[in-house]
C-alpha cells in the first residue's frame, strides 16, 4: 500500500473523522426526508432541526453498535431514509402530508387506491433522490471493520453504543422538555410536519396511538352518568318536533366520498352551480354543516364516528384498523332491535378489504356487505363507480326487500375519491372557476360534485314517489385534498400558515336529513359527525339508548366536537389544550363513557348502549 493510501486509511480510521462523518450522514438524512416533502428547513428552525437530527443520531448509534461498524449500518439507514422519502413524496402528492403512524395499519387500503393515481415528478423529488444517493455514496468513506467481530473490544463497544442509544430514547419517551408542544398538534398533520420537521412530529404523535383510561374513570362513574337517562323525565329532546307520524321509516344513510361545499373556504365563482339541487332542498329537510375529524383521507374514521356516536377527539389512530376486534353494539344493532328492521346492509363500491370493512361491518351488526364485485356493468367516472350507479343499487335493494320490513342501509360512495388530476376523463358538464385561474384540480373536483348533485336529485326523485315512508341522510366524510396554491388564492394563505379558525374551515362538510313525509325544516349552523346518527334516529321517531340521550344532552352544550377542537353553544371555538372551561366536566364525562363503550370490554355497560 502506497504511503498516500496509508495516510488516507489512517484518517478514515481516526475517531474524530468517523464522529464527523457520523454526524454529517445523520444531518444528510434529515435534509433528505425534508426535501422529499418540500419542507422549509429555515421555517423548522435550528431547535426543532437539532431534535430531528438527534432522533436519527440515536437510531444510527444503535444500528452502528449492532453492526460494529459504520459502513453497513449507514448504508442500511440511508437506503431506509431514501425509501421513506420516496413513499412520503407520493403520499403527500395525493393527501397533503406524509406518512404518519396510523398509516402502517392501513397498508392494504393504501395499496388498493395507490394504483389509481397519476403522479408527476417535481424538482424536490429529484433533489431528494440525489441527496439520498449522495448519502449512500458517503457511507463508503467509512472504513471497513478490522479485527474479530466477537472480540471483547467490539462486544463492549456494541453494548456501550446500544445502551447509550436506548437510554436516549428512554429519556425522550418521558421528557416533556424534548417534545415541548410538538405532540399536542394533531389537528393538522401538514402544519405539524411543516413547523416541527417530519421525523420529530411523527415520532411525537406515534405515542398518541394508545388509549388509556381517562383520569377519574370508573365503571361506577359511567353508570352514574348514563343512569341519569333511564327515566324519561331526565331525557333531553332536541328534534322531537321533526319526528312526524311515520313509523319505522326506511333509513338510507349515505356517506359521500369527499363531498363538500368549497364555498365555506371563500368566494367561488363558477360557470355553473355545482350543488344546485342539494341547496334547493328545503321542504321536509334538516340541513347544515358537520365537523369532520379528518381532512383529505381516513374515510373510515368519519363513518366510525357516525355509526357509533364516538369522537376521534379521545381516540387517536384508526378504530377500524386498530381497535375493532369484537362485537360492538352500534347504532346499527340498535335500529335492528326495533320494529320492522330485520337486517342491515352496507354498500361500498370498491374493494371490501379497505379499512378492514369486510371484517368490521359484521362486528357492527351488518348482515350483508355489497362491494365492487356486486356491481354489474356500472358506469364509471374516471376509475371509480359513479354515484349514479351506486344509487341505482340502493333502489334495487329497496325494490327487492322483504314486504312488511323497513330498510336499514349504510352506503359509502367512491366516485369523488382523490386525486383530481385525471386529464383523460371528459366531463359532460364541467364546472370551471371564473374568479381564479389555473385551478385544474379544483375544477375537476367541482365537476365531480356536480355529478354527485345530479345523482342525488335522481335518488330523491325516486323516493319522493315511493309509497313507504323513507328517510335519506347524506353527508361528506371529509373535504378533498387540493394543492396549496388553491388555498392561497381562496383563503389568502397556504395551509401551513393557517391559524386554528382558518384550519377548521377545511373540516366542514354539508349534510341533509330528508324524508318523503313531513319532518319540518331546520338549518343547523354547525354540528359534528358523532351526533349525526342520533339526530337522524330521533328525527325518524325511533327509540334511543341512554347513551344517545346523553349525546343529545351534550349536543345542547357542545354542538360540535372533533379531533381538531370543539365549539360551545355560544359559537366559541376551543382547542383541546384548554383546561377547566365551563364545559370541561361534560367533556370528561363523554371521554369516560366512550372509554367504557370502546375499551373496557369486560365491564362495558351494554344496557346503556343498546
Amino acid at each position: 500500500m502506497r504511503e498516500e493510501e496509508k495516510r488516507w486509511y489512517r484518517i478514515r480510521g481516526n475517531f474524530f473523522f468517523q464522529t464527523v462523518l457520523f454526524v454529517v450522514l445523520s444531518i444528510l438524512e434529515y435534509l433528505t426526508i425534508e426535501v422529499f416533502l418540500d419542507g422549509n428547513i429555515a421555517k423548522i428552525g435550528w431547535e426543532y432541526g437539532i431534535k430531528n437530527i438527534a432522533i436519527l443520531v440515536g437510531g444510527n448509534l444503535i444500528l452502528t453498535s449492532l453492526f460494529h461498524q459504520m459502513r453497513p449500518a449507514f448504508i442500511l439507514s440511508e437506503i431506509a431514509v431514501l425509501v421513506l422519502g420516496i413513499a412520503n413524496y407520493f403520499v403527500d402528492a395525493f393527501r397533503g402530508y406524509g406518512i404518519v403512524y396510523m398509516d402502517f395499519f392501513a397498508v392494504k387500503t393504501a395499496a388498493n387506491v395507490a394504483g389509481d393515481y397519476s403522479y408527476s415528478l417535481e424538482w424536490h423529488f429529484l433533489a431528494g433522490c440525489l441527496l439520498g444517493a449522495a448519502g449512500i455514496g458517503l457511507c463508503f468513506l467509512a472504513p471497513k471493520r478490522k479485527g474479530a467481530y466477537w472480540s471483547m473490544r467490539s462486544v463492549l463497544g456494541s453494548v456501550a453504543g446500544t445502551g447509550l442509544g436506548a437510554a436516549f430514547f428512554l429519556w425522550i419517551n418521558f421528557s416533556y422538555a424534548f417534545w415541548g408542544d410538538v405532540s399536542n398538534l394533531t389537528w393538522d398533520h401538514n402544519i405539524g410536519m411543516s413547523n416541527y420537521g417530519y421525523l420529530l412530529y411523527v415520532t411525537a404523535n406515534a405515542g398518541e396511538a394508545t388509549v388509556e383510561a381517562p383520569e377519574g374513570y370508573s365503571v361506577e362513574k359511567v353508570e352514574e352518568i348514563l343512569g341519569r337517562y333511564r327515566e324519561p323525565a331526565q331525557r333531553n329532546s332536541v328534534l322531537s318536533s321533526h319526528s312526524g307520524d311515520a313509523v319505522s321509516p326506511n333509513l338510507i344513510m349515505i356517506m359521500n366520498e369527499s363531498f363538500s361545499d368549497l364555498s365555506v373556504l371563500g368566494k367561488l365563482a363558477t360557470t355553473k352551480p355545482y350543488l344546485s339541487f342539494f341547496n334547493s332542498l328545503k321542504e321536509n329537510t334538516i340541513r347544515g354543516y358537520a365537523e369532520s375529524s379528518v381532512y383529505g383521507g381516513y374515510t373510515a374514521n368519519s363513518e366510525f364516528e357516525f355509526l357509533t356516536g364516538c369522537t376521534k377527539a379521545f381516540m387517536p389512530g384508526n378504530p377500524y384498523l386498530q381497535y375493532m376486534d369484537d362485537y360492538l353494539p352500534s347504532m346499527i344493532s340498535h335500529i335492528k332491535g326495533q320494529e320492522k328492521y330485520e337486517e342491515a346492509i352496507a354498500i361500498h363500491p370498491y374493494h371490501p378489504s379497505g379499512y378492514n370493512r369486510n371484517r368490521v361491518y359484521p362486528l357492527l351488526d351488518f348482515n350483508r356487505f355489497l362491494s365492487i364485485e356486486d356491481f354489474k356493468n356500472p358506469v364509471k367516472v374516471r376509475k371509480y363507480i359513479s354515484d349514479a350507479s351506486d344509487y341505482e343499487m340502493i333502489e334495487k335493494i329497496y325494490e327487492s326487500k322483504k314486504e312488511g320490513t323497513s330498510l336499514c342501509l349504510f352506503n359509502v360512495t367512491m366516485q369523488n375519491h382523490s386525486s383530481y388530476d385525471d386529464h383523460t376523463y371528459q366531463f359532460e358538464n364541467p364546472v370551471e372557476l371564473t374568479n381564479y385561474e389555473l385551478q385544474f384540480e379544483a375544477e375537476q373536483y367541482l365537476s365531480l360534485i356536480k355529478m354527485s348533485d345530479d345523482a342525488l336529485r335522481d335518488l330523491i326523485s325516486y323516493f319522493e314517489k315511493a309509497e313507504e315512508p323513507t328517510m335519506i341522510v347524506l353527508f361528506g366524510d371529509h373535504q378533498p385534498h387540493l394543492p396549496d396554491y388553491f388555498y392561497q388564492k381562496v383563503m389568502g394563505s397556504s395551509p401551513d400558515e393557517f391559524d386554528q379558525e382558518e384550519a377548521m374551515k377545511r373540516y366542514l362538510v354539508p349534510f341533509i336529513i330528508w324524508a318523503n313525509y313531513n319532518i319540518g325544516e331546520e338549518e343547523i349552523e354547525r354540528t359534528s359527525l358523532n351526533y349525526l346518527s342520533t339526530l337522524m334516529m330521533q328525527t325518524a321517531g325511533l327509540e334511543l339508548t341512554d347513551y344517545q340521550h346523553f349525546l343529545l344532552d351534550l349536543y345542547q352544550q357542545v354542538p360540535s366536537i372533533s379531533a381538531n377542537g370543539y365549539y360551545d353553544n355560544h359559537g366559541e371555538l376551543h382547542s383541546w389544550d384548554e383546561k377547566n372551561n365551563e364545559v370541561g366536566q361534560l367533556l370528561k364525562e363523554y371521554e369516560m363513557v366512550q372509554y367504557n363503550y370502546l375499551f373496557d370490554k369486560e365491564n362495558r355497560l351494554d344496557e346503556h348502549y343498546q
